[in-house]
C-alpha cells in the first residue's frame, strides 16, 4: 500500500507541476486552464497504473534467482544463480519498457475518451 500511495503522490506532484508551470508560462482562457487541472488526477492514475503493471510483470515473468556465491536474490541468470521464478526474458529493462508502453496506451485512450466527451459538450 505504501508503494501505491507513493506512486499516487508522485503522479500528483507531476500533474501539479505541469499545471503550475503552464499557468505561469502561458496565457489561456479560464475554461482551458480548468481543463488542465484534469492532468493532476490523470497523472496520479497513470503513475499508479504503471507501478501496478511493472510490479505484476516483475513478479510473474521477470527472471528471479538466488546467487549461491553472494547469498542474495538476483535478476539475471548466471552460473551461480538458482532460478526462483520467471523466464529468461524480459529483464528489468524489458519489463520497464512494456509497462511504460501499456501505461502510455491506456492513458492515451483515457485522454481521447475525455476529449470526445468535451467536444460533445461544446
Amino acid at each position: 500500500m505504501e508503494g501505491l500511495l507513493g506512486a499516487a503522490v508522485a503522479g500528483f506532484v507531476i500533474g501539479l507541476a505541469f499545471v503550475v508551470i503552464g499557468l505561469l508560462t502561458t496565457e489561456c482562457a479560464g475554461d482551458v486552464a480548468s481543463i488542465h487541472l484534469l492532468v493532476i488526477p490523470l497523472a496520479s492514475a497513470a503513475v499508479i497504473c504503471r507501478s501496478t503493471i511493472d510490479s505484476l510483470l516483475g513478479a510473474t515473468i521477470q527472471f528471479s534467482g538466488y546467487c549461491t556465491l553472494h547469498k542474495k536474490v538476483v535478476g539475471k541468470r548466471g552460473p551461480t544463480a538458482i532460478k526462483i521464478s520467471g523466464m529468461n526474458m524480459p529483464d528489468n529493462n524489458g519489463v520497464d519498457a512494456v509497462s511504460i508502453f501499456l501505461t502510455t496506451l491506456l492513458t492515451s485512450i483515457a485522454c481521447l475518451d475525455r476529449l470526445t466527451s468535451f467536444r460533445k459538450l461544446g
